[in-house]
């Protein structure tokens, strides 16, 4: 039983870091001027041309982050021999181990596809639209859950304190950005408006968990509530107490137009200006400042008193056909649903900060992006500094590295290819440098990485600015 929770447990945490509330923001595009993907970080950001995405791949952007897990959070060097050992070998210290992790172990993760967007120019502005499916989901991990997994002393431990959320809902945005003369200084302004209307909503809160275990099996008994929100469906035949799988069955709900009710409104701010014979660029941008406001019209809630989950490990010897994860059947779980409340839940906003110094006539510039999200229950601050390559006019390159929650160890790239005919976008922020073996050799490991994020764009460009007055710093490296 012990072999089989510590592969489980390395297992989920290598998926988690390894592949590691998607950033949804492609860092590395913040000072790639000919790319689509740095409006979503700075309203103020306008494009050297118009431009038309290619539906659903025209700026899909995915990820996974996390405060302090990572892979080599739960491996250690052999001091046996080459390769490595699990936190679990005898050979870990306990509280050092321990050490690494925090009370509230966080992993987020993000998803943001265009299904349809474009921009262009119109005499001062630069109007943009698009229709985005978002999604954020995040989820706590208490320090308890670590701490049993490493003593693994038979017995009973407290866990409660494990929630997750996920928001999802369709965004429909418009924005422009102007130049305006403040102090006899250009500054480039954006604005964006956004719609929101709320697709799916689940929350879950674990109040109380007990987890128990022997040489056998590792059993939980929970409390606590949970909460789902569905647009257009009617959960009213659900009340009282009720068996789980009756809660899940499609026959205890329906769809109905009457349900449709979740909304909300969200905005982004942004601005650029730039010193020293304009080698010099600072922004700012604020993204994602609103909130959704969900229905209890297609809401469901309720809670939990006797929730029991029995796990036996993974057989790593099941022959095919065999069952290889063994859960006890939560068919008889009772639940008991509550009257339904209407919540308002707000965005994860993001605070955008850059500084870029060109040389060479803006073929080479070298930035710092100071990035800050707001979760609900925590902030996270990263630093990246960049060297963004433009070496011709429809082609730009950049390398970054991000400090601060990674600290070394990583790097990002990002090329965008945007002749007069298509605009091309390929990016990742996070790629690992330091990988090491697994005892038996068999896997190549990342070792630091705790976020991945992977951004990808496809458009069909429109025409330049008619004139360069307007935006001349946009125009020029385009005409």
């Amino acid at each position: 039983m012990k072999r089989f929770l510590i592969y489980t447990i390395i297992a989920a945490a290598a998926v988690c870091a390894a592949s590691t509330r998607v950033q949804a923001q492609m860092k590395s595009s913040y000072f790639m001027e000919g790319s689509i993907p740095r409006l979503d970080m700075n309203a103020a950001f306008v494009p050297q041309r118009g431009y038309v995405n290619i539906p659903v791949v025209g700026n899909l952007g995915f990820g996974l982050n996390s405060n302090y897990l990572s892979v080599k959070n739960f491996l250690y060097p052999n001091p046996e021999g080459s390769g490595l050992v699990t936190f679990m070998h005898g050979s870990v210290d306990a509280s050092d181990f321990l050490s690494r992790m925090r009370n509230r172990n966080h992993l987020n993760f993000s998803v943001r596809d265009n299904i349809f967007g474009f921009g262009a120019f119109a005499k001062r502005y630069f109007w943009s639209f698009g229709l985005n499916l978002r999604s954020e989901t995040s989820m706590t991990i208490p320090k308890e859950f670590f701490e049993m997994a490493k003593r693994f002393n038979e017995g009973t431990y407290d866990l409660g304190g494990f929630n997750l959320e996920s928001d999802n809902y369709l965004e429909f945005a418009v924005g422009f950005a102007f130049p305006v003369r403040i102090l006899e200084k250009r500054v480039d302004v954006g604005f964006r408006a956004k719609g929101l209307l709320g697709a799916a909503h689940a929350s879950m809160n674990i109040e109380s968990m007990r987890a128990s275990i022997d040489g056998t099996e590792w059993r939980a008994d929970m409390q606590g509530t949970f909460t789902g929100n569905i647009t257009a469906m009617d959960f009213s035949r659900l009340h009282g107490q009720m068996n789980l799988a009756e809660v899940f069955d499609p026959e205890n709900r329906e769809f109905s137009m009457k349900r449709i009710g979740s909304w909300g409104l969200a905005f982004d701010l942004g601005a650029e200006t730039r010193f020293l014979d304009d080698r010099l660029k600072v922004s700012l941008g604020v993204n994602d400042i609103g909130f959704v406001s969900w229905s209890k019209k297609s809401a469901v809630t309720g809670t939990f008193d006797n929730l029991s989950v029995s796990y036996r490990g993974y057989n790593f010897d099941a022959k095919k056909g065999e069952d290889d994860i063994y859960f006890d059947s939560p068919d008889s779980v009772m639940v008991t649903i509550g009257t339904p409340k209407a919540s308002t839940r707000m965005l994860t906003a993001t605070l955008n900060v850059g500084a870029e110094y060109n040389i060479l006539h803006e073929a080479i510039g070298f930035g710092l992006l100071s990035q800050t999200r707001f979760y609900s229950d925590y902030t996270s601050t990263e630093l990246t500094v960049s060297a963004n390559f433009r070496p011709s006019r429809w082609f730009t390159g950049t390398l970054s590295h991000t400090l601060v929650q990674n600290r070394l160890g990583v790097f990002g790239v990002a090329l965008n290819v945007h002749p007069s005919w298509i605009n091309l976008f390929l990016g990742m922020d996070y790629v690992g440098l330091r990988y090491a073996k697994s005892r038996d050799s068999s896997l190549m490991l990342p070792l630091g990485m705790k976020s991945l994020n992977f951004y990808f764009g496809l458009a069909v460009p429109l025409s330049k600015p008619k004139a360069c007055g307007r935006f001349p710093d946009r125009t020029k490296r385009c005409r």
